[in-house]
């Protein structure tokens, strides 16, 4: 890089402020690509290092509406730094580097994974056979048993947690991820308590962590990674609802409903183990992650550690589909008739779509140049025309293209239903098409590398 481009670099961060967008420059090195999610503390982009050229994830962090600090913040990014740190593993997200900006806002910065969330496959497939279930279990419980070695416990075992992605040779394989709030209990690691800041996510915390007590341990991740399996198997959760409602179900002296209470038709091994790792009680979960790994292993025997949860990279298929209503959507599928050859691929963006000038906020799991699967928790009718705004694949402008809502899955899991919507685009730009077909074609290629096309 010249001394000239390096101005212009040193310049541009300067003039960023603390909510930053695509083109600003952090640090001086990682340029902001495109926008990847949003919250209210900070932000996550796809970022290219300015040296380098390589593709990264950059967590920035702001002071948030919760009342928590820029400096109580800070310490909260630096923590899940350590904690990254210190559980290195293929099954982990793998963190680069961290530190401050001219700016004063701290950041992040984590190899960028393509894919999909297990949570936006759950969405879409409603449930999972055992074998898959059992698949997950083993690569989830390997990444924690890392991650407990390390004197690490991650208090957020979900299925947005969990990641889905392919290695550079086409081997599926997952990576757990975001450990924002995870307890570091090794020696002159500062314990942080932060105003208002969630703690996990009530569905899938253990009782003692609902009831926020100081001892919370490893065996809290046996019981998160219990809840997962049991939503993988059943396509539901134990227990919904408020806090304070699976609070009071939480502590309640009946036990966890068992994963054959949910109707899922599993073998009797898998049900026990599964209901172990859910027991009220921690004494009675399993102690350890090796000790859960080898009750899966026993009772699925046939089960390995390798998944095929993502389409074969030759599938294609469009959005086409029949429309359908809410309550037909659980059960039916795409017409195979109506499939068409259209590059597709994993895509991870946020999404806002208007109906009648109302906006359902949410977040896209793939797209082709037919449409997206976007995952939301609004109302958006089928067959209505909509606006769909989103940041276009390769060069990240903030687009917005008339469509449909033709299909609607996964209604009911939570309260608070997470919804995965297939989005058909009825107008789209030819730069727009083209963005689209040579991001997903690239995708299907393993030795085509995403920092030589941006």
């Amino acid at each position: 890089m010249g001394d000239g481009l390096l101005s212009e670099v040193l310049i541009r961060e300067r003039q960023s402020n603390l909510v930053p967008g695509v083109g600003d420059v952090i640090d001086g090195r990682y340029e902001l690509l495109r926008d990847l999610g949003r919250g209210g503390a900070g932000a996550v982009f796809e970022a290219r290092h300015v040296y380098t050229r390589r593709i990264v994830a950059m967590k920035l962090i702001r002071e948030d509406r919760h009342g928590a600090t820029l400096a109580e913040l800070k310490a909260r990014l630096i923590r899940e730094a350590h904690a990254l740190a210190a559980a290195r593993s293929p099954g982990i997200v793998d963190v680069l580097d961290a530190g401050v900006a001219a700016t004063g806002m701290p950041f992040l910065v984590l190899e960028r994974l393509e894919g999909r969330t297990l949570e936006g496959l759950l969405v879409a497939r409603e449930r999972l056979p055992a074998t898959e279930t059992v698949a997950i279990g083993l690569q989830i419980a390997a990444a924690l048993a890392v991650v407990h070695r390390a004197e690490v416990v991650h208090r957020d075992v979900k299925p947005s947690n969990v990641f889905v992605t392919r290695s550079a040779e086409g081997r599926e394989h997952i990576k757990l991820v975001d450990f924002g709030i995870a307890r570091l209990d090794r020696p002159g690691e500062r314990k942080i308590s932060l105003v208002g800041a969630f703690v996990g996510t009530p569905e899938y915390m253990s009782p003692e962590q609902l009831l926020a007590r100081s001892d919370v341990d490893l065996r809290s991740d046996v019981y998160a990674l219990g809840v997962t399996l049991f939503e993988c198997l059943t396509g539901k959760v134990p227990y919904s609802g408020s806090y304070a409602q699976i609070l009071l179900q939480s502590a309640s002296l009946e036990p966890t409903p068992s994963v054959r209470s949910a109707g899922a038709e599993i073998p009797d091994r898998l049900a026990a183990v599964i209901d172990q790792a859910l027991r009220k009680p921690r004494e009675q979960r399993f102690p350890d992650m090796d000790a859960f790994t080898a009750a899966l292993s026993a009772a699925l025997p046939e089960a390995r550690p390798q998944t095929a949860l993502l389409a074969p990279p030759a599938a294609r298929v469009s959005l086409r589909a029949a429309p359908v209503t809410i309550t037909e959507a659980t059960q039916q599928e795409l017409d195979p008739s109506q499939r068409r050859r259209a590059p597709r691929a994993a895509y991870v963006t946020p999404v806002r779509i208007l109906v009648d000038g109302k906006p359902v906020d949410g977040r896209s799991e793939d797209i082709s140049e037919g449409g997206m699967l976007v995952m939301c928790r609004g109302e958006c009718p089928v067959n209505r025309p909509i606006s769909v705004r989103f940041a276009s694949p390769i060069d990240g402008k903030v687009i917005t293209v008339d469509g449909r809502v033709r299909w609607i899955k996964g209604v009911g899991r939570y309260d608070q239903a997470q919804r995965a919507l297939g989005v058909e685009f009825e107008s789209l730009p030819d730069h727009v098409r083209t963005s689209i077909n040579r991001y997903a074609e690239m995708m299907e290629d393993p030795n085509n590398r995403r920092d030589t096309l941006v």
